[in-house]
């Protein structure tokens, strides 16, 4: 046993050494490519009267495109230099969260996959629990629940980024600010401004899980689908919102987002009306719930939109070539016709 200890002992100082090594000539690699940049870019302005010297900066270019490629690929499978600021605040600077293997990071993403499913089903169930027994302290856990299945995702996912998710930006702020609303909740003091919003929360948050369980199961089946045809990131994840490969068959699911958008800015004009009537008292939690669904909302139909608009351009720039393919595959499908019907005339 302490044979077999000592070599993993010598084998781990090993591989520490080979990844810093390796780390080492990446940077020095990536440093090179810079200046090969900056020289390739000045030759290019020199290159604009020959055409042969055009060639050859066209080459350059695309080999410098591969060796990115394999760069990025390299620096894919070592350790994250850097875990971001949220990670070192929560688990600190010299915690490494990199997995080694693309098999382990796939598992990952998995494990985080399966848990937002069950706890949106536990989210969908406690709502429904609430909805017909009237007690705050049924309330209080259901927002508690909230609170740290919210909390989880931010750390779950800042921890896929440094695995080479690429999440958006907002999703990530979007769930930052989901932790808020239910911390807020907890805090209202159970009076008639509290049971006067209550009902329309709890449809909400029973709407939301309901479209969101429904989204996650065929994004699940669409980024399977993708992933095996090699179209698909191995690391990319299903999201409350819409990204551009949902186009792929799941645009039926975009109303029933929308709906929970408007749904969204409903709450908000029912908790302003609130907030200037007499019966919420100034209740400063009425304000700043309204506040942040109405960011939530606004956040979520920009981004959402401007997705649709990106996919809408795209496909419209691309419907000419695709037209003209299409009029070429016909044109020689119909001369292979006419010539087999010349031959068999013969």
């Amino acid at each position: 046993m302490e044979k077999i200890h000592d070599e993993y002992l010598a084998k781990m100082r090993e591989i520490s050494n080979l990844q810093e090594s390796c780390q080492k000539a990446l940077k020095h690699h990536n440093y090179l490519m810079k200046n090969v940049k900056d020289f390739v870019k000045k030759a290019e302005e020199e290159a604009s009267t020959s055409e042969e010297r055009k060639k050859e900066v066209g080459k350059v270019k695309e080999e410098m495109e591969v060796s990115r490629i394999k760069l990025r690929d390299m620096q894919a499978e070592l350790p994250a230099q850097n875990n971001g600021f949220y990670l070192n605040l929560i688990l600190g600077s010299n915690l490494n969260v990199s997995l080694l293997t693309k098999h382990e990071r796939f598992n990952y993403k998995k494990e985080y996959e399966d848990f937002k499913w069950n706890i949106t089903i536990a989210i969908a169930v406690l709502t429904i629990i609430a909805y017909f027994f009237s007690l705050r302290v049924v309330d209080s856990i259901l927002c508690f629940l909230l609170v740290w299945y919210y909390c989880t995702l931010t750390i779950r996912e800042a921890v896929l980024r440094v695995n080479g998710s690429r999440i958006k930006g907002w999703w990530m702020t979007h769930h930052y600010l989901s932790c808020a609303l239910p911390g807020i909740i907890l805090t209202w003091r159970d009076g008639d401004c509290y049971q006067m919003f209550r009902m329309r929360l709890l449809l909400f948050i029973f709407y939301i899980s309901l479209v969101q369980l429904a989204q996650n199961q065929y994004q699940s089946g669409t980024l399977r689908r993708l992933h095996s045809l090699g179209e698909g990131h191995q690391m990319d994840i299903t999201i409350e919102g819409f990204t551009s490969w949902q186009f792929k068959g799941l645009t039926f699911l975009l109303p029933f987002l929308m709906s929970g958008y408007l749904f969204q800015l409903y709450l908000v004009y029912s908790l302003y009306k609130a907030y200037i009537s007499d019966s919420c008292d100034g209740e400063w939690q009425v304000w700043a719930m309204c506040l942040l669904f109405g960011v939530i909302a606004l956040g979520n139909i920009y981004t959402t939109s401007l997705v649709i608009l990106k996919k809408l351009r795209t496909e419209a720039a691309a419907y000419p070539r695709i037209l003209a393919l299409t009029r070429k595959y016909n044109s020689r499908t119909i001369m292979n016709n006419v010539s087999e019907d010349h031959h068999k005339n013969h």
